[in-house]
């Protein structure tokens, strides 16, 4: 099967689809099919935010991702850093190549290398309310031709609205497993079990502060007024027990 019928049956298997983890099968089949092991799907958060919250569907390595939002990598970044003024898709390598990285951001860049993640596609996106969103795709090495990446840009537009529909509408919030990242849910079911951050903190081996940043985060993404709503609609959802 050829890239672009693949990009097509793709569209059109997720006109009606209703479950985050089959949009995330799906996406990881046919980003697979140009060469990705890897991809995430996220809003871009503006300069000093935390990606918390923003992240739609997770392809990474799930080691990486709870690195990634626990050490705020995206402060760092310098592909995060191009996001803010990308309009077009575009390589990592092009988005340093020729530039003097900071310490910090060229130690963002070794550790995703040391996992595989050694060169990527950016797909910047944005929605009716001109919010920013990203396909970022990642492998060892990248061959794509220019119709390689509008076929990929069209697989991430239609990616985001789908997404952007089953979260939206009354339908979807009931139908819809919301993507929490496996600290978040992990920090939720003990939450859940009435330890207060401190103490989850000393369980995770993390800090305070990025306990109650995963919480946070997984509050936002149940759409929930507080830790307590939060877990309540955990359970709900089968999320967490």
């Amino acid at each position: 099967m050829n890239r672009l019928q693949s990009a097509l049956d793709f569209i059109e298997s997720i006109s009606n689809e209703v479950d985050v983890d089959a949009m995330l099968d799906r996406l990881r089949r046919v980003v697979g099919q140009f060469g990705f092991d890897s991809f995430l799907l996220t809003g871009v958060p503006d300069p000093g935010r935390r990606i918390d919250g923003y992240i739609m569907l997770s392809g990474w390595n799930e080691s990486w991702l709870e690195r990634y939002v626990s050490q705020d990598y995206v402060q760092i970044d310098p592909i995060a850093r191009r996001l803010q003024s990308a309009t077009d898709p575009f390589t990592w390598s092009d988005a340093i190549q020729g530039r003097e990285l900071a310490p910090n951001a060229r130690r963002v860049m070794e550790e995703a290398a040391d996992i595989g993640m050694c060169d990527g596609l950016c797909v910047p996106l944005y929605d009716l309310d001109g919010r920013r969103s990203v396909l970022s795709l990642a492998s060892q090495s990248i061959d794509l031709s220019p119709a390689d990446k509008g076929v990929l840009h069209l697989v991430a537009m239609y990616a985001q609205n789908r997404i952007h529909d089953m979260v939206g509408s009354n339908a979807g919030r009931r139908a819809v497993r919301p993507a929490l990242s496996p600290r978040e849910r992990e920090c939720l079911q003990w939450t859940a079990a009435g330890k207060p951050s401190w103490e989850i903190a000393a369980i995770l081996c993390l800090s305070q502060s990025t306990t109650d940043g995963y919480i946070a985060s997984a509050t936002r993404k149940l759409g929930a007024a507080n830790r307590t709503q939060a877990v309540a609609e955990g359970i709900r959802r089968g999320i967490i027990h």
